[in-house]
């Protein structure tokens, strides 16, 4: 803090010292042609760049005045003025740094309507909630506002900055040799990886002072990241040349609390999860399960081996969405004949073939239980609905010689940094456009060609190459105006209207009983599809053949609730502590008392706990830590769709649903809430406001995952979350690497792929 101060001081004394040359210069020059020329050099020499930024300060518009005129200033006023509008400027970029997010805030009247856009909404306004969750932000005055009048030309424009989008460019950029554009709504890129900071106050001896602690937002487990095999996300740093900026800090497992609270009934249950070679089959899978179930486990993981293949074998460099996908896939032959040789059903398909037959059957209570709640984890679906290939890969990857977890040093924003640095090193002027809302994707006037973008500012990009769009699949419609456009998405017919997306959550009847008032998770998909078939007859649309009716009603997974904390650490153990849990709030086999198949995947059971600050001391200052406590996609949305923000009501239901992600906490730290230096609760309408996920969702469900991210237009492609492999950091990591591949042919992605093996990079 001293620090900072003391720097804005010398800040300021700067500004005074050059405001006063320019104002000698005024009665120095006579001829406004030099002084013009005098201006421009001083701007030049600056040594502080905020000076000559019109949009943080406009100090140094001081006009010449006429020849010979005696020109009388209070400098140290003027000193005072300087310093108090730097101070203001210092604020203004703070703020704006803290706000580590994407999306857009809505209209509060019109969420619920503008969710199918991408780009829709207003700009950033000071909201309550945002306040509340991610600090203040600056008004409309800070916001980038491109020239309605200018255009900009590259060779591939991407629309968003999640990790997918990040991923595309940086290998377009650094391995293609092109000049990518990424536009991203937000202030800052990483999508729902992003992090964020928030200023809070703590106490030094008898004063207060202000501190930054730094939050992840979302994922807090990563596999794969710092030894081989390499995920997707770890082999797209490594191609561009950002394998070593991220310093991965390993760990052995995570801990499991079951049923919190409940120590003094016999229920609460402690146990820990560690990876590596027979480490979970020889502790908790024998002792809960027994030795049958070790053997089903053994047996599963031995059926689902040739699914590992092909996922270890093939790397993301070699993916590439249409028809031309196996061309580079022939350099993996054997792994390639033996997903082949399964069929796509299966190797896109769900887990239910291993789980319920034909080709294994999971019969074990508990093993059951646990394979759910493993799946929750990746898809915020059960295991019979998660993505086989998913599944198959986490099962080697937990359990083979050497297996940890990963955390990268500084939170995940450093990943996103990474990403982002790729995406802009070189000469190519590739750039990371924040604060830069896209309005449409365009076609010419015929609809039969991509051509860029426009954004809300009305600026349009020339893509010369394509468009990759990262925003989710539900957006696709909004963004595409041109009817003729949306008549090819949609095999020549033109989609009606807009129709609800299929839910994952049937939500509780509020005029029940309170303990039986739990909405539950569509466990099949039987009642889905028929509500699916219906919308599609009434959307005129030409049924599962389109693209756009698969983006349109793609089913959509459960919602988010947070609780980020900032707590005074003093007299915490954190030697004795897991960098993460999973506390199941009513048991892994969820509340059968009450509700039937409940099981781990019911609402607001199971509640995951990150603690990175026992990885990484340096998210907090000394003596203090940062915990974040989530339900992810166990949040139904439609408790709070009519829920007004800020409202006493809203509130209110906030409060009631984090007692389950405070109960989690507390039985980690009993006394959390008296250490608490900063709460933050998040809530589905908060996901769906800032984070751009309509309905606050999780994302697609695996069984609308489209196959890849190929579209009717070789000039479009889609990435991210919604294309197979679905959720999941390493999943969209590969979704980008496989729509950057197809902004080249085959042949130059050959002829990559030969320049990364020969750098050992593959």
């Amino acid at each position: 803090e001293e620090a900072r101060l003391a720097e804005e001081l010398r800040l300021a004394e700067e500004a005074r010292l050059a405001e006063e040359s320019r104002i000698a210069a005024t009665t120095q020059f006579q001829d406004r042609d030099m002084f013009d020329e005098f201006q421009k050099q001083e701007e030049n020499n600056s040594p502080n760049d905020m000076l000559t930024n019109e949009e943080n300060i406009n100090l140094l518009n001081v006009k010449p005045t006429a020849a010979r005129e005696e020109v009388k200033v209070d400098v140290a006023k003027l000193a005072e003025e300087v310093e108090a509008s730097i101070r203001a400027s210092r604020d203004l970029d703070e703020q704006t740094r803290m706000v580590r997010m994407t999306g857009s805030t809505m209209n509060d009247d019109a969420v619920s309507n503008e969710w199918n856009n991408a780009a829709s909404g207003d700009t950033l306004t000071t909201d309550d909630e945002y306040n509340e969750l991610y600090g203040a932000i600056p008004d409309d005055s800070a916001i980038d506002k491109d020239d309605a009048t200018t255009e900009e030309e590259v060779d591939v424009a991407i629309v968003g900055a999640g990790i997918g989008g990040l991923c595309a460019g940086s290998i377009l950029n650094t391995l293609y040799g092109m000049k990518v554009g990424v536009y991203e709504s937000h202030y800052l890129a990483g999508g729902c990886a992003h992090a964020f900071e928030r200023i809070a106050k703590i106490k030094k001896g008898n004063k207060e002072e202000k501190t930054i602690f730094t939050f992840d937002s979302g994922p807090t487990i990563v596999l794969g990241c710092s030894t081989r095999p390499y995920n997707p996300l770890r082999q797209v740093l490594n191609a561009v040349g950002m394998g070593n900026e991220v310093d991965w800090i390993r760990y052995d497992g995570w801990g499991m609390i079951e049923n919190p609270g409940k120590a003094a009934e016999g229920k609460e249950r402690k146990w820990k999860v560690e990876l590596g070679e027979d480490v979970f089959e020889d502790g908790p899978l024998l002792e809960f399960g027994g030795v049958d179930a070790r053997k089903e486990f053994d047996a599963l993981r031995r059926a689902t081996k040739e699914l590992v293949s092909g996922a270890v074998s093939i790397p993301a460099m070699a993916m590439r969405p249409g028809d031309s996908a196996l061309i580079p896939l022939l350099r993996y032959l054997p792994a390639l004949f033996g997903l082949i040789k399964q069929g796509e059903k299966i190797t896109q398909g769900t887990f239910e073939p291993y789980m319920n037959g034909p080709l294994f059957v999971v019969r074990d209570p508990w093993l059951r239980n646990w394979l759910d709640a493993l799946a929750f984890s990746l898809s915020g679906l059960p295991a019979s609905r998660t993505s086989a290939a998913a599944m198959a890969y986490v099962l080697y990857d937990m359990h083979r010689p050497g297996a940890a977890l990963d955390y990268p040093r500084g939170g995940l924003g450093k990943v996103v940094d990474a990403l982002v640095a790729g995406v802009e090193q070189g000469t190519l002027g590739s750039k990371v456009n924040l604060r830069s809302q896209v309005e449409s994707i365009d076609t010419t006037e015929d609809g039969v060609q991509i051509v860029g973008l426009t954004l809300k500012s009305g600026k349009k990009i020339r893509a010369k190459r394509g468009v990759i769009c990262n925003a989710h699949v539900w957006s696709l419609r909004g963004l595409i105006k041109n009817e003729k456009a949306l008549k090819v998405l949609n095999n020549s017919i033109l989609p009606s209207k807009k129709v609800e997306p299929r839910q994952s959550w049937s939500v509780w009847n509020k005029d029940g009983a309170a303990e039986k008032r739990r909405s539950s998770i569509q466990l099949d998909r039987a009642s889905i599809d028929k509500v699916g078939e219906n919308a599609s007859a009434d959307n005129n649309s030409s049924g599962d053949s389109s693209l756009l009716s698969k983006c349109d009603e793609a089913e959509m997974t459960g919602s988010f609730l947070h609780l980020h904390l900032a707590l005074d650490a003093s007299g915490l153990d954190l030697d004795s502590m897991d960098a993460h849990y999973t506390v199941m709030d009513r048991g892994l086999e969820g509340d059968t008392d009450n509700d039937e198949g409940d099981g781990p995947c019911g609402e607001l059971n199971m509640i995951a706990v990150s603690n990175p600050c026992v990885l990484d001391e340096n998210l907090a200052p000394p003596g203090y830590i940062v915990v974040h406590a989530y339900g992810a996609g166990n949040e139904p949305y439609g408790l709070w769709k009519d829920i007004k923000r800020n409202s006493p009501e809203y509130k209110q239901l906030k409060e009631e649903r984090s007692k389950a992600l405070w109960r989690a906490v507390e039985s980690i730290i009993p006394d959390v809430r008296e250490r608490v230096v900063l709460d933050m609760t998040g809530s589905p309408l908060t996901h769906e406001r800032f984070l751009r996920r309509p309905y606050g969702t999780y994302g697609s469900a695996t069984e609308d995952y489209l196959k890849d991210g190929s579209t009717p237009y070789n000039g479009l492609v889609l990435c991210g979350d919604g294309i197979f492999p679905g959720i999941g950091i390493p999943a969209v990591a590969l979704s980008g690497a496989s729509a950057a591949n197809a902004m080249v042919n085959p042949f130059q992605q050959w002829k990559c792929l030969d320049d990364l093996k020969g750098k050992g990079l593959l």
